[in-house]
Parts: structure tokens; sequence; C-alpha cells
């Protein structure tokens, strides 16, 4: 069953201000008694994060909230989306619900943080 993808009827690029982007930390480090620490690979895939934020109309956002409560149930399923930098089509999970900030009656700001899945 393919994943649900990211409403066409909400915008594609976020906001530059505040995007940011995790690599995912595939790595093993052990102590040694002198030295650098060794360094292995832990596995070959790995979760990576974004964060950045989207101004939202007040119906853009009900698309949202619609989007994480029922397609996704809640935020639990994974989704595809482009990628706001490289364009991609990434494979993503909520780590935590929308957050919006109200800016005005019909304008909101709302702050997504994703995992970025294999």
């Amino acid at each position: 069953m393919p994943n649900p993808t990211w409403p066409s009827t909400l915008p594609d690029a976020p906001l530059a201000e505040g995007l940011q982007e995790t690599f995912a930390d595939t790595t093993l480090r052990s102590q040694t008694d002198m030295g650098p620490a060794k360094t292995r690979p832990r596995s070959t895939a790995g979760i990576g994060k974004i964060t950045f934020a989207y101004y939202l109309t007040t119906a853009q956002y009900a698309v949202l909230k619609t989007f994480y409560q029922t397609g996704l149930a809640g935020g639990s399923l994974r989704f595809d989306m482009t990628h706001p930098i490289s364009s991609d089509t990434i494979a993503c999970r909520f780590l935590k619900p929308p957050a919006p900030v109200t800016l005005s009656p019909t304008r909101l700001k709302v702050m997504l943080e994703l995992e970025i899945l294999p």
C-alpha cells in the first residue's frame, strides 16, 4: 500500500527562516584507552530530522489538521512529501503534532518537526 502524500492544497515550499535538517546518525563510537575513539557504521539506514514552518490560511490549516488526524491516524503513519531543499520525494513521519501560532484571524504560522525515514 503506498504512503499517503502531502496534500496538494498545502504549500510545497516552507519558510527558509528556521529550516533545519539533521542527518541520520549511523556511526557507533567506542572510546579507547589512548588516542581517538574508534568508529564504525551502526547501520546503513538511519533516521534524519527536519524542522520547518509554513504560513497557512485557516482553510489550509484545516486541511493539515485533517491530514494529520485522519489521513495519518494522529501522525502515526508515514507519508511522502517533497524535500524542501533537494526536491526529492522523501518518506516522513511526524515527531510532534503541528504547532500553530495565530498571526491574524485568517493566518497562522505552523511549525512541523518530522523524521526522515529510509
